[in-house]
């Protein structure tokens, strides 16, 4: 880990970086729907955007896009056309490419601002080598513990560590060890820092209460960048962030998320309640990652659904369904992840429940499944 390569091939792109006014969103859960809350607000106000985001549900486009649109795949194969060989010699990471392509494309597009979500941790990640001048912080709980540490006070200061002096923060409700690392780091570095509190009157189109939060960080940040946006509302009202709690059909009752550890798939659970519908049945679909920790939420799981099948969405990725029944009492395994689907939305009656969740892998079998494209927003 290190920004090391990243910095060189920014370089190499005539450092495109720091060209551009720079928004870094970093934290646990929400990173991905703050970014395109807020980049709904801005494009709709009228500014030209940038939005990286990752990881991708079907496409690697979806990661990098301009006023909302995928970047062409044509606009990739020149970039790696020009940079292959400077690639090949830093021996450059596939999200570190894609990091220093999304400046070089926002470069090219001259965005007013680029919003970079941060991928994994914040110190080390590529997306801290911009040196924002912005910094947006989600959520902090427990995530990908075998790169970031075991416990929270351990990941919270790998996340915050990427914050660049004299940068204005805003960050959302946290725990109380959480907010004081984020405070400490903050004065330390000279930064101007604001907690943000939760409006829950926001009226958001991204399903769940949760989203409230995201909505008022992603509020904080606009007005701070201009005091006088108007027709918020509509903004809020109009994103589209697929995978988050996203209703794919009504009869049965389709909906994916993919919340992945902990605090995500509790909050799909609350979401889940608070529809007060009387399904007849609750199936679940789920796959995830090796490096997770399902301990803790297994027991909600096997309570709150009828049947639960697991299946494999990466090969090298996916955990192995031994370690899944060993918390998981009712899952059952159909490794193929189309085939998951096609037997349980064809035993599935109008009145059920099709929960699927876990990972961002789902994306394609169920843009396959469900004629879904996850392009526009």
């Amino acid at each position: 880990m290190g920004l090391e390569r990243t910095q060189k091939l920014l370089k190499i792109c005539s450092s495109p970086n720091e060209k551009l006014k720079v928004i870094q969103i970093l934290g646990t859960n929400g990173k991905g729907s703050t970014s395109a809350i807020l980049n709904k607000i801005l494009t709709n106000a009228g500014y030209n955007v940038g939005l990286f985001t990752s990881p991708h549900l079907n496409s690697f486009t979806e990661r990098i896009r301009v006023n909302s649109s995928p970047i062409q795949k044509k606009s990739v194969k020149y970039f790696i056309n020009i940079y292959k060989d400077a690639i090949e010699k830093i021996e450059a990471s596939f999200f570190e490419v894609m990091t220093a392509m999304a400046f070089w494309y926002f470069q090219k597009n001259k965005v007013d601002y680029a919003i970079m979500e941060t991928g994994l941790g914040g110190k080390y990640d590529s997306v801290t080598a911009c040196n924002a001048d912005i910094f947006g912080i989600t959520s902090i709980s427990k995530d990908h513990q075998n790169i970031l540490g075991n416990n929270l006070e351990d990941i919270a200061n790998e996340k915050v560590s990427a914050v660049s002096a004299h940068s204005h923060v805003f960050y959302v409700n946290q725990n109380k060890i959480v907010e004081k690392i984020i405070s400490d780091y903050c004065n330390q570095k000279q930064c101007k820092h604001k907690k943000i509190k939760t409006n829950l009157n926001l009226q958001v189109s991204i399903r769940g209460d949760h989203q409230k939060q995201n909505a008022s960080l992603a509020l904080s940040i606009a007005n701070h960048i201009n005091p006088n946006i108007k027709d918020l509302e509509k903004s809020l009202m109009s994103i589209k962030w697929y995978g988050r709690n996203q209703v794919i059909k009504k009869q049965p009752f389709i909906v994916f998320d993919v919340a992945h550890n902990e605090d995500g798939i509790i909050s799909f659970l609350k979401f889940i309640n608070q529809l007060n519908k009387n399904f007849k049945k609750k199936y679940l679909l789920i796959s995830i990652q090796k490096n997770k920790d399902i301990e803790e939420i297994a027991n909600n799981l096997n309570n709150s659904f009828d049947k639960i099948v697991y299946t494999i969405t990466d090969k090298k990725k996916s955990m192995d369904f031994k370690n899944i029944k060993k918390e998981i009492s009712k899952a059952t395994l159909i490794e193929n992840s189309e085939l998951a689907l096609d037997k349980i939305t064809s035993e599935a009656s109008r009145e059920d429940l099709i929960a699927i969740i876990g990972t961002h892998f789902w994306g394609k079998a169920i843009s396959n499944k469900f004629n879904i494209s996850f392009d526009n927003l």
